[in-house]
């Protein structure tokens, strides 16, 4: 068994180039340390604009879910007369496709959605393409 002593008496100086090549390790490892730290300040940096844009947007989000269309508000007597001032003049059924189909009004929202289903004129063409299938 070798004691300390012993052990530090078998090794040999170090060369010229060993001396160098630990000395640019040493430097490598310094810079490697140096553009961790800066990136860790780039990253706290931008963790919080991070976190500003998402308080912003959720404050925007908030604004936008208070607000009220228009459209949404009217009464379901209203939306009704629309519709009715949409439709064709009675006999003739309004057609089931195309922009003068009760279903655009039906895609406006929800509720013109439910209001169109249950508008009876609306339905009048379903009910006209149904007798014509039953004629034939």
């Amino acid at each position: 068994m070798t004691t300390q002593a012993g052990a530090e008496s078998t090794h040999k100086p170090l060369t010229q180039s060993e001396r160098n090549a630990f000395s640019a390790n040493r430097a490598r490892i310094a810079d490697i340390k140096a553009k961790m730290l800066e990136l860790e300040g780039t990253m706290i940096e931008l963790e919080r604009t991070l976190s500003s844009l998402n308080e912003e947007n959720t404050l925007l989000q908030d604004r936008l879910d208070v607000y009220t269309y228009p459209v949404l508000i009217l009464p379901n007597e209203i939306v009704s007369e629309i519709f009715v001032h949409f439709l064709p003049v009675f006999p003739e059924p309004p057609p089931m496709i195309g922009g003068t189909s009760p279903n655009v009004l039906g895609q406006i929202c929800r509720k013109w959605r439910e209001i169109s289903f249950e508008h009876p004129r609306a339905l009048e063409g379903d009910q006209f393409v149904a007798a014509q299938r039953e004629e034939t």
